[in-house]
């Protein structure tokens, strides 16, 4: 049973991310406000909240019995179980920590628009404990990652970490320049990308640059959508706030 459920939440996972890592794109471009931004937007948005949530759900299920979910009908001796369980919850620990911070990205990205300078609103017990408990993911990620030598995880783990301060520190800052909510608005988005974009390579698109990338260049696909994130960040940020008057 706990394999049939972490399967259909697996297609569910995978149909939803396609459609949105696709769509991720069309709202950027698109004229900011318009009918065709908040249509994609919105499209991007739903897609996310199933990504995030089936990879919580497929990630508890291996936390809990990574055996009975990854390897069922293997015949393993102790050390062998013990190594696959350890490894399998290794990574479960990573896909959760990047599916809570594709969730936690895109509910801030929703709300800060919503609310824009009433903060208060942002202050519900789901949402902080939401943002808090990336954080804490995001350390013991890291800890396993600096452990163990993973350099996947620690880049990661830096990044939540960050990430997870970032959004706090918006919410409880005291006060915000004009306008300032869209620019939240862009910086959660794209956080939401990376994670997206980071969990597809990772675990799916990496295998297609297996032969091509080998040894210590197979780490590339993995860590470039979160250098290219935070450049398109950087770059995005100057833009819109000269657009947009942000002061």
């Amino acid at each position: 049973m706990p394999q049939l459920i972490h399967q259909i939440a697996f297609y569910i996972h995978v149909i939803a991310g396609s459609i949105a890592l696709v769509v991720f794109w069309l709202p950027i471009f698109a004229k900011k406000g318009d009918k065709k931004h908040r249509r994609f937007g919105q499209l991007f948005v739903n897609g996310m909240y199933a990504v995030s949530i089936s990879g919580v759900l497929m990630t508890l299920f291996v936390l809990v019995d990574p055996i009975g979910v990854r390897a069922p009908e293997r015949n393993l001796d102790i050390e062998q179980a013990y190594n696959l369980a350890y490894q399998n919850r290794v990574f479960a620990g990573f896909l959760l920590m990047l599916s809570i911070l594709v969730f936690s990205n895109v509910k801030q990205s929703v709300l800060v628009l919503k609310v824009k300078a009433q903060r208060e609103l942002l202050k519900t017990r789901f949402h902080i404990g939401t943002i808090i408990f990336l954080g804490m993911v995001g350390l013991v990620v890291g800890w396993i990652g600096f452990s163990e030598q993973l350099l996947l995880l620690q880049i990661f783990s830096v990044l939540s970490v960050l990430n997870s301060i970032g959004m706090l520190h918006y919410i409880y800052k005291s006060n915000l320049k004009q306008r300032e909510w869209i620019i939240a608005h862009l910086g959660n988005i794209l956080g939401a990308g990376i994670g997206a974009y980071t969990a597809f390579f990772a675990f799916g698109g990496s295998r297609l640059f297996s032969e091509i990338l080998t040894g210590n260049l197979q780490v590339i696909p993995w860590i470039a959508p979160g250098v290219i994130g935070v450049v398109s960040s950087i770059y995005l940020t100057k833009k819109y706030q000269q657009q947009f008057r942000v002061a």
